[in-house]
């Protein structure tokens, strides 16, 4: 089934979307918005945030000392020293000094600021199950106290300790290739980022694999999906923060917008080298979503000659996945990067895995299918043989609305100056044409907190 965008409405909810699915997304939506230009308020919504995880799972929390010899350009040896603050998750039991077949190195989203590896356990613990694999999660260092490039030292540091860990550690040593490179949105391009600084490094190898959730791509908004699914997705517009953000710094990630379209930032912006091709690799992301346009764009037209599969999941938003606890199609969506890592070469190899074609595709050609959920048929993948022409329809209807500046092909979305067209409403004639359904999901919305999780660790 391809993706129509011209015959969707033009303010959510989306036609698969159920009741529950709306308002969640609503609630999380507004609670962004009112948050985004305040660091200090938007951090106390996540940082005593910590998603439960069921009984039986291993969280067993690790300090991993930042190595200085993987230091990307613009960082000092002093920016180098202390600890990377990181916990393994296991929902397989494993004992002590027992080595895994396969290893996630997960890095968590957050747009560069928010978050950590506690707000995304209720996805660390899914994909140790799927995945049968151990996970590393990561907290690196959140901007704007450490801007680019140093996140990408602490994340390499990571990947060193797991294949060159230091003497007396007791931590196992793991072949590259064992290892997956996984995170969701800005992790999933911070993820991206340091494998292309493997891949460019003479001295350390790439891993065998990647699987990205939604990657942060592009942080200049170049793509007409950031415009066009504006009413869609949950993600602000950007911050205005009045203490950080100013005419010459959009992102609290860079400290001037001159580096938005450095590789390591923004991977869209990647050349590729046909003589290292990157690692077999997965990517995620909506086809209802702001950053959908830059996976689409890495996989057909940058990076055409890496084996990269992507799925565009219906009607799907940014991080769709993260509603795994209550929807099927996430769920569904972690088990297939399940297949996908368990299926990646485990052996030894040269300093660079082969590439490989991800095996669970119907069409090994095709690099781009669609997934959509029927209540019947079940699951169904359809490939998409034209992607490119996803992204020239939704120029053609920005252009037609008014929402398109310059040239069709040189041209970019409107900047978005205020958000009432994705600000959530409740519309009382349709709640009572439901007979109340939408008011009892909202008084089932209410924010349990079990104090025992929240608080499971002192820092």
């Amino acid at each position: 089934m391809e993706l129509d965008q011209r015959a969707r409405p033009k303010r959510p909810p989306l036609p698969s979307w159920n009741v529950r699915f709306h308002l969640v997304l609503g609630v999380l939506r507004g609670v962004l918005l009112q948050n985004k230009d305040n660091l200090k308020r938007a951090r106390l919504l996540t940082r005593q945030a910590a998603a439960p995880t069921p009984r039986g799972v291993s969280l067993k929390k690790v300090y991993i000392p930042r190595r200085p010899d993987v230091l990307p350009e613009g960082m000092d040896p002093k920016d180098a020293e202390g600890v990377v603050k990181s916990e393994w998750v296991d929902f397989h039991p494993i004992g002590k000094g027992e080595q895994a077949e396969r290893v996630v190195l997960y890095v968590h989203g957050g747009a560069y600021f928010l978050c950590s590896r506690k707000t995304h356990r209720g996805m660390t613990w899914r994909l140790a199950k799927y995945c049968k694999a151990r996970v590393l999660a990561v907290d690196y260092r959140l901007s704007p106290e450490a801007t680019f490039p140093l996140p990408l030292n602490d994340v390499l540091s990571a990947y060193l300790y797991l294949i060159d860990p230091p003497a007396g550690s007791g931590q196992p040593r793991y072949r590259p290739e064992q290892i997956t490179f996984m995170g969701d949105s800005a992790g999933g391009g911070l993820a991206l980022a340091c494998v292309l600084w493997l891949r460019d490094s003479e001295k350390y190898p790439m891993p065998g694999g990647m699987a990205l959730l939604s990657p942060w791509l592009d942080l200049t908004h170049s793509m007409p999906s950031w415009r066009l699914n504006n009413p869609f997705d949950y993600l602000p517009d950007g911050s205005e923060d009045p203490k950080h953000i100013n005419s010459d710094r959009s992102h609290y990630y860079v400290h001037t917008n001159a580096l938005l379209t450095h590789p390591l930032v923004s991977p869209l912006f990647a050349e590729e080298d046909p003589t290292r091709p990157l690692p077999p690799t997965l990517i995620q992301c909506g086809d209802a979503e702001k950053l959908r346009d830059e996976s689409i764009t890495f996989v057909t037209s940058c990076f055409s000659q890496s084996p990269i599969q992507l799925e565009l999941y219906e009607d799907m938003i940014h991080v769709f996945q993260m509603w795994a606890a209550v929807e099927a199609l996430p769920r569904y969506a972690l088990k297939r990067i399940g297949e996908f890592v368990r299926s990646l070469p485990n052996h030894k190899c040269d300093r660079d895995p082969p590439p490989q074609e991800p095996p669970h595709y119907e069409d090994k050609q095709t690099r781009v299918c669609r997934i959509v959920h029927h209540k019947q048929e079940g699951y169904m993948s359809t490939p998409v043989h034209d992607p490119m022409r996803i992204i020239e329809e939704a120029k053609d209807i920005l252009v037609e609305r008014g929402l398109w500046e310059g040239s069709k092909a040189a041209g970019r979305p409107v900047p978005i100056k205020k958000r009432k067209e994705t600000i959530f409403i409740v519309d009382k004639d349709a709640d009572a044409a439901k007979g109340g359904e939408v008011r009892a999901e909202l008084d089932n919305l209410a924010i349990q907190v079990n104090p025992s999780v929240a608080s499971d660790e002192s820092d």
